[in-house]
């Protein structure tokens, strides 16, 4: 945490005292009789914030069907602060699909497109809302991964369909975390994130859904095949 205040407020944190600092940038705060970590600072720099807020972890898993009656293969319980989450998150499905099609993968073309998986586990982590209960989740099916986050959409998105195609607006639920993840280089805060997800190019086609509602986002990234090859992690 020093290093990165230091980093963002090199002025203000030779002024002052590192806690002084921390509690300008929102990090610490003054809960009496000591000085405490906000939710902000604790997702960013705790070293397990899941041992205070359970919820705030990954739940992970990877299914052998196409529905969440079907047996699971695979779960993981992610926990750490949000570099540790989307580094963590990215590695579960990286070896969960793996190996589905060694042909295809030998061509170099990947079943799903990892930038568009990225940011929908980016921004599930930081634009989800933190005052409901629940994990947010991956699930690894045959035909498709989701991501699913509490809370719906942040006042002032609504039209989802255009700005898969255009982007250009950033609402962040949470702007203290959303600008910090963008100084560590978690994120962009460009207003780019839905059009990485909905224009993946290439030999990927299909396109990538997102369905929300007031309790909840959910991201849809279908599988490269319209029948994954049988086989791999997976089979």
């Amino acid at each position: 945490m020093d290093a990165w205040v230091t980093q963002r407020a090199p002025a203000l944190r030779q002024a002052s005292s590192l806690e002084e600092t921390a509690i300008r940038l929102g990090l610490l705060a003054k809960a009496m009789p000591r000085t405490a970590p906000t939710p902000v600072g604790l997702m960013l720099f705790g070293r397990q914030p899941q041992l205070i807020q359970p919820d705030w972890g990954v739940a992970a898993v990877a299914i052998r069907g196409t529905t969440l009656a079907d047996p699971v293969s695979v779960r993981a319980d992610l926990e750490g602060n949000l570099a540790a989450l989307v580094n963590q998150a990215m590695t579960f499905v990286r070896t969960q699909v793996e190996g589905r099609s060694s042909a295809a993968l030998a061509e170099g073309e990947s079943e799903y497109p990892e930038a568009a998986v990225r940011e929908a586990v980016v921004n599930a982590l930081v634009h989800r809302d933190f005052r409901r209960s629940g994990r947010v989740a991956i699930r690894i099916f045959t035909d498709r991964i989701e991501v699913w986050s509490p809370g719906g959409l942040h006042e002032g998105l609504s039209d989802l369909s255009d700005l898969l195609s255009e982007g250009g607006v950033s609402h962040p639920r949470n702007p203290l975390l959303a600008s910090a993840a963008r100084s560590l280089g978690i994120g962009e805060q460009l207003g780019r994130g839905l059009p990485v997800m909905g224009q993946t190019g290439g030999s990927y086609s299909r396109r990538v859904e997102i369905r929300s509602s007031p309790r909840d986002v959910l991201v849809i990234v279908p599988s490269r095949w319209l029948h994954p090859p049988t086989g791999g992690v997976l089979s």
